[in-house]
């Protein structure tokens, strides 16, 4: 891993700083020869902390200068955009960190626990109750940990958005008035609960929808879990990972629509950094 700040190698003084103070917003995305998909919505994403968390205006060009700086013109990488600074700034520093990309994704078991994001809807650095919950569920065997709220509908895992597939099976008719074949209608289902809406998220239901795949937003009850055919989650640095039991409810590793989620990612073009 490698740091800069404002375009500039950082100091251990200045990360130590950054480290210490613990104040600020930041996004990770994925970037391949200095192009990354949904660029945009990461960028969004920048401006709109800046504003709730610093009340600053994002410079836009300066954060895309910063990256450009920061990252390799080949290969792969995952960079993370942190806008941090003391609670009293209006000019928070942009922190930009480079590491290698993980290697080709695994499935997941979650572990649930009775927990929430503090202020979800902002990507802070304020991360502890979500990793320390994710390290516990390690310890007890899992991958990470599922956060159920405190009226048992699920929300998101430490670091991914969670989702999930439901196939409807569906009679067509045929030609001739027969009783036609069987089919299958796939459903991808995000929780409604309070969570943080991840760039990758985004990306996969704006595909799912050019694919003219269903995509509902509806609160999923912890008990109700069985009923769904499959489930994953998504990030941009592992995007896309099947998830194989949440406690003791197994789902099967569904080739097939892990494929349409890949497909759906990809409709999204990669854009210059």
């Amino acid at each position: 891993m490698h740091a800069q700040l404002n375009g500039r190698p950082a100091t251990a003084d200045q990360l130590a700083a950054a480290a210490v103070g613990g104040y600020g917003h930041f996004t990770t995305l994925r970037v391949t020869d200095r192009r990354a998909r949904g660029l945009d919505e990461h960028l969004d994403r920048l401006a709109d902390g800046n504003r709730r968390v610093f009340d600053a205006e994002l410079d836009r060009a300066f954060v895309r200068a910063c990256l450009r700086r920061a990252t390799p013109a080949e290969g792969t990488v995952i960079a993370r955009v942190t806008s941090v600074g003391p609670p009293s700034t209006c000019s928070p520093d942009v922190l930009v960190t480079v590491r290698e990309a993980a290697n080709a994704p695994t499935p997941v078991r979650l572990r649930t626990v009775r927990a929430d994001r503090a202020i979800p809807t902002i990507k802070h650095v304020g991360t502890f109750a979500q990793h320390f919950h994710a390290r516990s569920a390690r310890n007890a065997g899992y991958d990470d940990a599922l956060f159920v709220t405190a009226d048992g509908y699920v929300s998101e895992t430490s670091v991914c958005n969670v989702g999930f597939i439901e196939h409807a099976r569906n009679r067509i008719g045929g030609a001739d008035g027969d009783s036609g074949t069987v089919g299958e209608d796939i459903t991808v289902v995000w929780p409604r609960a309070p969570m943080l809406t991840g760039v990758t998220q985004t990306l996969l239901t704006r595909g799912l929808e050019r694919l003219g795949v269903a995509v509902e937003h509806r609160r999923i009850p912890l008990s109700e879990l069985g009923m769904f055919r499959a489930a994953f989650v998504c990030n941009a640095g592992s995007l896309l990972r099947p998830v194989t039991a949440v406690d003791d409810v197994t789902f099967p590793v569904d080739p097939e629509s892990l494929a349409l989620l890949w497909r759906a990612y990809e409709t999204n073009p990669a854009e210059p950094i």
